[in-house]
């Protein structure tokens, strides 16, 4: 079999389409091979943020620790599950199918397990998105909230699943449409998710100075983990619409492969932050005394938290846990009352919480952020 310097000027007769799939090889090919060296890539970055979750999480107390636990899993296997998917799709068209186009060509809208990548972004992204729709929803406690991301998530899920199912009848019309209508979703949930994270975080913020500062670490944690994932679905959407029906189409997959593992590692570092927080501050921490008046009379460096969020100190009371360490404080209250018999009178005794500058009392100093621990 001879071939001449360029393929396309093989002595081998291919049909018209096949010569075209060899003739823009550089559009049906380098998609695949640049999209499958990407998530390569994300994938060690999965690797590295699963391991400092391991070791950094606190053991799983609550039920919403243990699901989160879980999720890493989940995501971990998915992740490892469409990266081996590419590398198999890589490996049928350029080794495989090297020297029989007619085939390779083909196998875009009929091979399962080159059909079905863009659905395995699509359940990742969904499973992803999932877990920050809950966290959104135990930060208000209100379902009406939610249902607009819900329905949105499953739109987008919705959307993924017709497109694959029109990419196998080779309905070209359909597909793209679907895919938009999967993009717009997933682009709508995340900017919902996002935005109402962020209100309910700054509902949160009080005017307590320890409030404060959580809300705003929390805030930059909101941005910092969710622009990246709805930038791509953006811009994947654009090109989707612009990029037109033909062979160009297959370029958006380079965002497509991308945006699974974004979604992942956004996850995995919303995680692994609440945890680098919590080791944080769970060994020192300012604490301040209030009086009944409301004024601070002392503020106390060292002390001991068992939940961070929650503030509660240790059981050995102000100062660190080392032997010997223990800060002690001895209030004495002498109280003097002078009555006249005559005009004693019986009155209910009522008693009066102390407030805060603001009209709120001084018990909700440590249950201010209380709503951390439910939300993460």
């Amino acid at each position: 079999m001879a071939l001449a310097g360029n393929l396309t000027n093989s002595v081998i007769q291919l049909t018209p389409a096949s010569a075209a799939f060899v003739r823009n090889r550089v559009d049906t090919l380098g998609p695949w091979v640049l999209g499958a060296f990407s998530d390569c890539i994300l994938l060690g970055v999965v690797f590295s943020q699963v391991r400092t979750f391991f070791v950094t999480r606190a053991v799983g107390r609550t039920l919403f620790q243990r699901y989160c636990y879980w999720m890493v899993w989940v995501v971990l296997g998915l992740s490892i599950a469409k990266t081996v998917q590419e590398m198999a799709v890589v490996w049928v068209l350029h080794v495989h199918d090297y020297a029989n186009p007619d085939v390779a060509r083909t196998r875009v809208s009929s091979a399962w397990w080159q059909v079905t990548t863009p659905l395995m972004t699509g359940i990742i992204g969904f499973t992803v998105q999932s877990f920050f729709c809950l966290r959104f929803y135990l930060l208000l406690r209100n379902w009406l909230f939610v249902l607009p991301i819900a329905s949105a998530m499953l739109l987008g899920i919705t959307g993924i699943s017709l497109a694959v199912f029109y990419i196998m009848n080779d309905d070209a019309i359909l597909k793209v449409r679907w895919l938009s209508i999967h993009l717009v979703g997933v682009f709508v949930a995340d900017l919902l998710i996002t935005t109402g994270t962020l209100m309910a975080l700054r509902k949160r913020a009080r005017g307590l100075e320890r409030t404060t500062v959580l809300i705003n670490q929390l805030v930059r944690m909101v941005f910092e983990s969710a622009i990246p994932p709805t930038v791509i679905a953006a811009v994947d959407l654009i090109m989707t619409q612009t990029l037109g029906g033909g062979p160009k189409l297959l370029w958006h997959l380079l965002l497509n492969f991308t945006l699974g593992k974004v979604y992942v590692i956004s996850l995995l570092y919303t995680l692994n932050s609440i945890n680098e927080y919590r080791q944080k501050h769970s060994d020192t921490s300012n604490q301040e005394i209030i009086t009944a008046d409301g004024h601070t009379i002392l503020g106390m460096s060292g002390a001991r938290r068992n939940n961070v969020e929650l503030g509660h100190l240790s059981r050995s009371g102000l100062g660190s846990d080392r032997p010997g360490s223990e800060s002690k404080i001895f209030i004495q209250t002498q109280v003097s009352t002078h009555v006249s018999p005559s005009s004693v009178q019986k009155r209910p005794i009522e008693l009066h919480k102390p407030q805060l500058d603001n009209g709120r009392s001084s018990t909700l100093l440590e249950d201010e952020p209380a709503f951390v621990a439910k939300a993460y």
